[in-house]
């Protein structure tokens, strides 16, 4: 009976205890790279933002000598912290891969646009504080607001001027600007006028025409964001070769003498900033095709 309910007496061994999971940091130091690298490969799968997963990846492909796919992985890191704005950690690690892979044409040509991200962002930072700054003297209500001197910067930001200067010379420039809003066909300049200011192109257009002898008007250009004009009237005392009329509703940045000249008070290098707006070379352009026309029309 006792057998019948206790069975022949054998002793059953205790089942052996399943072998715990490792984590990822085990199957590294353990060296099961296989291992490791699938696990790594699935985490970044479901969760593409972990950037230390993929770093990490990154890594363990560079240990266990698998350098284009390591090199892949990292620059897929560079490239995210670029995005988010952490352009010092991208560029501290393309230093760091860039031992790896001496001379790679990837990784310099990504050197290059991040010292020019970075730049660009300090001179962002720089040219917003001094619009900001400028209006401190108006009244409250008629201010910018910090969302539109945004907006002003990423209209103006590809600009050749604002590529030639650097943030503190775009914080002093901003800061003697003052932002003017104008309806469709509204004159800005007229031609021969002793008007001494120059213009930014925020947004909208404004065209340059010229009356010509038989009653017709010659459209000689059109300028649109980031275009600099009036620098001959402001910076050489010259009459507005042309007259400069809006094609459609157009906010501009105003610089007149008042503002230039504040723009270079205590400027450590006054030179660089009237160098740069010299080379604007809209108003000598226009004056060229006002010059030929008037020649061949005679």
């Amino acid at each position: 009976m006792l057998k019948k309910l206790f069975g022949k007496g054998e002793v059953r061994q205790p089942a052996a205890a399943s072998e715990p999971e490792h984590s990822i940091d085990d199957l590294i130091v353990l060296e099961r790279w296989d291992e490791a690298i699938e696990r790594l490969q699935a985490r970044v799968r479901s969760h593409p933002r972990d950037l230390h997963a993929q770093l990490k990846l990154a890594d363990t492909f560079a240990q266990t000598g698998k350098g284009a796919k390591a090199l892949d992985q990292y620059l897929l890191v560079v490239d995210s912290y670029a995005e988010d704005g952490f352009h010092d950690r991208a560029l501290a690690l393309l230093n760091k891969i860039a031992r790896f892979s001496p001379g790679d044409e990837q990784i310099l040509a990504r050197q290059q646009r991040l010292h020019r991200l970075k730049l660009l962002e300090s001179s962002r930072v720089l040219a917003i504080e001094g619009l900001m700054a400028g209006q401190a003297d108006q009244d409250p209500l008629s201010r910018l607001s910090p969302i539109e001197a945004q907006q002003i910067w990423q209209s103006v930001a590809s600009s050749d001027l604002v590529r030639r200067l650097p943030g503190e010379q775009l914080r002093r420039l901003f800061l003697g600007a003052g932002l003017m809003i104008w309806e469709t066909g509204e004159v800005v300049a007229e031609r021969d006028s002793g008007i001494e200011r120059m213009f930014l192109v925020v947004k909208g257009q404004v065209e340059a025409v010229l009356a010509l002898p038989d009653g017709k008007l010659a459209q000689l250009r059109v300028l649109g964001s980031g275009d600099l004009f009036g620098e001959r009237a402001l910076l050489e005392h010259k009459p507005w070769p042309a007259t400069f009329r809006t094609l459609e509703k157009t906010r501009l940045l105003r610089i007149d003498r008042a503002g230039l000249e504040r723009a270079l008070a205590g400027n450590p290098d006054p030179r660089q900033l009237l160098d740069a707006l010299r080379f604007q070379r809209q108003d000598r352009e226009v004056a060229a095709a006002v010059e030929k026309l008037l020649t061949s029309s005679a």
